[in-house]
């Protein structure tokens, strides 16, 4: 069953909107977290928080005091986001969702950086004030644990009715002390700390806690875009109506598809959806190269099964070529020897020694199964084959790609060959604009606009 469909089934059959907590003098709707661990177990096989363990924890006190001097100062503007949203442009690693909203606003803007995958010397990074998230993370860890008390949920007798429809289970309790934790914390920081007018956040789904205590203040919360929404992404879409108090206000999107999938798809909470773009495509269309045949290719990998399913079909494929081919394989965050543990690699297969941009701009094709890169290539002037397997392809990218003249979905090797080995490749520019609904162009002229708009709304008044 497509993940819309389970939505509307869940949303429309059971009254998951009466699943409450009341704790701190106030009644929480924890559907809304559930639902994001649960659905991400029913996709990928496994719950984001059993990953927890020694060596994270390792890495977040290392990371303590990374910054620390920049807590002190009063901001307008907090930023919370990860290092795995950094990619090196000219020198510099950039948080390609907020550096530039950062570093061009009239408003000094804190930076709050979750450094779990990727760690980057501060004289390395383009943010101008930058610290570690392990503070608020850790302290959230111990109240969680031995600090928040008994829990009691409302209508318990639905989280079984909601499992058995997704066939998995997820650790209940652990993520509602999660939650919990971070809107009591957070209540705690913002009573030491100057509190900002203005919150920007990627992964609101993350961060219901935080957005709680933000809004009970009057700060405005504002989301950016960092992967794939629609029908697909079971976080954005909603059938049912649940309170706004902990979502964004407002979300920036990439593109026009975006907003109108808030407007007219999903009853998702928030006031207003804005289309902008994306700051490192338009700067990575500027550097690509041009080129009218394919010799190389860049393979975008999902984490997981599916990697290891897209290596061993693009591997077997690779025998029935007729042209030869450099492919260029781009993990994510499973390790080069995972793949080598597991595969012999023909001659013309190596690893990318550069971001996915890069690796994009300077290769002739893309190709993925459903990686947002797919969406991303065609703006940076690339066009794509999309490998279906078990259908993912067109599940989450059928919408958004399946009329793009750039964009081949294939469903076997046969297919696959026959597309590949006859494909020609247009201009960058023509096939930029062909993605133009998903990905707005002119970034830097619409992002101007909303921080001033936003400065103007929430923090000169």
């Amino acid at each position: 069953m497509k993940i819309n469909d389970l939505v509307s089934d869940i949303e429309g059959n059971l009254e998951v909107e009466n699943l409450r907590i009341q704790k701190f003098g106030k009644s929480f709707q924890i559907y809304p977290w559930l639902k994001g661990r649960l659905f991400h177990k029913y996709m990928m096989g496994t719950d984001v928080l059993m990953q927890k363990s020694k060596s994270v924890l390792f890495s977040q006190v290392t990371s303590l005091f990374y910054g620390w001097w920049n807590i002190f100062r009063k901001y307008n503007t907090w930023v919370f986001t990860n290092s795995s949203e950094r990619t090196l442009v000219e020198g510099k690693y950039y948080d390609k969702l907020f550096d530039y909203i950062g570093n061009n606003s009239k408003k000094k803007t804190l930076l709050i950086e979750l450094r779990l995958f990727n760690k980057f010397p501060k004289k390395q990074v383009a943010s101008k004030y930058v610290i570690s998230k392990s503070l608020f993370i850790l302290v959230e860890e111990v109240y969680a644990r031995f600090l928040i008390g008994k829990i009691k949920i409302e209508n318990e007798f639905l989280i079984p009715e909601l499992e058995k429809k997704l066939e998995c289970s997820v650790s209940v309790k652990e993520i509602t002390r999660k939650y919990l934790a971070q809107y009591r914390m957070m209540q705690f920081w913002l009573k030491i700390l100057p509190k900002p007018k203005v919150v920007y956040l990627t992964v609101s789904y993350s961060n219901f806690g935080y957005i709680r205590a933000f809004k009970e203040k009057g700060i405005k919360v504002i989301e950016m875009q960092h992967g794939l929404i629609g029908l697909g992404h079971y976080a954005y879409y909603y059938r049912k109506n649940f309170e706004a108090i902990q979502f964004p206000d407002e979300i920036g999107v990439f593109g026009n598809r975006e907003v109108a999938f808030f407007e007219n798809e999903t009853v998702f909470p928030i006031k207003k959806a804005t289309a902008l773009g994306r700051y490192i495509l338009d700067f990575y269309n500027n550097k690509s190269t041009e080129s009218t045949e394919v010799s190389t290719i860049c393979v975008s990998l999902q984490d997981g099964d599916l990697g290891d399913k897209l290596v061993r079909f693009l591997i077997e494929a690779n025998g029935f070529l007729k042209k030869s081919y450099k492919f260029i394989i781009q993990p994510r965050r499973t390790s080069e020897n995972h793949y080598r543990s597991l595969f012999e690699f023909p001659d013309n297969f190596s690893f990318s020694s550069q971001s996915i941009y890069e690796t994009i701009a300077n290769t002739d094709l893309h190709i993925t199964i459903f990686s947002t890169t797919a969406i991303e290539a065609l703006s940076i002037g690339k066009p794509n084959i999309l490998v279906n397997i078990e259908g993912k392809s067109k599940e989450f990218l059928g919408e958004m790609l399946s009329d793009n003249e750039f964009t081949n979905f294939v469903d076997t090797k046969e297919e696959f060959c026959d597309i590949l080995d006859n494909l020609k490749v247009n201009s960058k520019d023509s096939i930029a604009l062909s993605n133009n609904l998903n990905v707005k162009c002119d970034y830097k002229k619409n992002v101007n606009t909303l921080i001033e708009r936003i400065e103007n709304e929430y923090i000169e008044k």
